[in-house]
């Protein structure tokens, strides 16, 4: 059975695969996992037997208490958490700069993934060029309010 890939659109082939994921200072790798993996860009696609299996290891991890927990985050809550809309996540993961596991049809994010995305000295830089802006903005608003006052 052939797929097509939802990245690049390239042949996808189903092979065994190893996952592996982290959970707080462990990390758990799963063997034989059967998925589509494209030939172009190594995109992963799992069958819903396995995202099946996955969700319970998931359910038994999630017996532990709640600060052992991986911090994930679906996209919305990525949205939010990187001020951008639902879209642009998407759009992030198509392109590959936000890396995210997909159960079913769900995407799941790390939170200290997503905040290593948010560099501080970044975050200075884009306040200082806005607040750079909105100073040139001023300046050009005030000056055709002179010429409107001027021509009325």
């Amino acid at each position: 059975m052939n797929k097509i890939c939802y990245k690049c659109h390239g042949n996808m082939i189903e092979r065994e695969i190893e996952i592996t994921s982290g959970w707080g200072e462990y990390e758990l790798a799963i063997k034989g996992v059967r998925a589509f993996v494209c030939e172009e860009c190594g995109a992963i696609s799992l069958r819903a037997e396995e995202v099946k299996m996955m969700e319970d290891i998931s359910r038994g991890f999630a017996e532990r208490p709640e600060d052992e927990r991986p911090d994930y985050l679906n996209v919305e809550e990525t949205a939010d958490l990187l001020r951008v809309s639902t879209q642009t996540v998407y759009n992030m993961i198509k392109s590959g700069r936000l890396k995210g596991t997909k159960f079913g049809r769900e995407w799941r994010f790390l939170r200290k993934n997503l905040e290593s995305l948010i560099q501080p000295d970044q975050a200075i830089a884009a306040r200082n060029t806005s607040t750079q802006n909105y100073e040139k903005d001023s300046a050009i608003l005030d000056a055709i309010r002179k010429k409107r006052n001027v021509h009325e």
